[in-house]
């Protein structure tokens, strides 16, 4: 094996045999076959643990944490929410448990049984990795329910970032819950953010997605890809979104679909195969289309 430097965040690491393995500082210099070359003048992009364009299996902080500083663009995801139920007991409900009513049979996903609290700690903990990986104008888009609304809208400006405001997702008539002596359920909410300034850019969304989702679902709580497809309209051309709970991949596969790079993580291994295959499937918007 041939050893190499590679160059990551200020630090030089030697990749060769293993027992050869070592790390040097950026500013020491050198000697290659007699040439010194100074370390720190070499300047490379940072590499990312976890390459774009590829669904990981990892834990959301721990692709958060691997960003490169200002190597996204957006981050569009669907965090668990942790809300049903009031009390303990409810709260430790599986998901299929908190969330379904009637026959419907769905694979439960994990980290949905936390207080209000607990999740705020724990959302502030990936948004604030968010923020320093994000460019700056990177926008945070994140799907919500009304009863974490406040608490999320807390947490995003506690990690840095300029709150710009909330969209709707009406499921309209078809997916609407009555509730006796009360209004029905039949929205979710769109928390939106920014790192700094927004750039000038003449992308037009709607504050209200009428959006209503096909059933069986391959997701517990999927959304609908025509919503996703206009919310990445907001990156740029050649763009990265990240989504860190990818569910079955609806997000990346809009962001792919629209010739963007993207990269995501999700846990759990049924809906990691779900997602994996839906991204095999999709193929990038063809050239003409993304210059449109």
């Amino acid at each position: 094996m041939c050893p190499q430097w590679a160059h990551r965040q200020g630090v030089a690491r030697w990749v060769g045999p293993a027992e050869n393995v070592g790390v040097a500082p950026a500013s020491a210099p050198l000697n290659l076959n007699g040439i010194i070359v100074n370390i720190a003048s070499i300047t490379e992009p940072a590499v990312p643990a976890y390459p774009f364009n590829q669904l990981h299996q990892v834990d959301a902080l721990q692709l958060a944490t691997s960003f490169p500083n200002a190597s996204l663009d957006m981050l569009l995801t669907d965090p668990p929410y942790s809300s049903g139920g009031l009390h303990v007991g409810q709260r430790a409900q599986t998901t299929s448990q908190k969330y379904i009513s009637g026959n419907a049979q769905y694979q439960d996903f994990t980290c949905d049984n936390m207080d209000q609290r607990s999740w705020s700690f724990w959302c502030h903990a990936w948004l604030s990795q968010v923020n320093r990986a994000l460019k700056p104008g990177g926008v945070v888009v994140c799907f919500i329910d009304w009863r974490q609304l406040p608490t999320l809208t807390d947490v995003v400006q506690a990690a840095g970032f300029i709150l710009r405001g909330i969209a709707v997702w009406d499921k309209t008539a078809g997916r609407f819950r009555p509730r006796r002596n009360g209004f029905g359920q039949q929205a979710e909410f769109i928390v939106w953010a920014s790192k700094g300034k927004l750039p000038e850019r003449e992308v037009y969304l709607p504050g209200v997605f009428q959006a209503k989702l096909g059933i069986p679902k391959q997701h517990l709580t999927e959304k609908p890809i025509d919503m996703a497809r206009q919310i990445v309209r907001l990156v740029p051309p050649g763009g990265v979104v990240a989504d860190l709970f990818a569910g079955c991949g609806t997000f990346l596969v809009a962001a792919k679909e629209a010739g963007l790079q993207w990269v995501g993580s999700e846990l759990d291994d049924h809906y990691h195969q779900v997602a994996s295959d839906r991204l095999a499937r999709t193929a990038p918007a063809p050239l003409q289309d993304l210059a449109a």
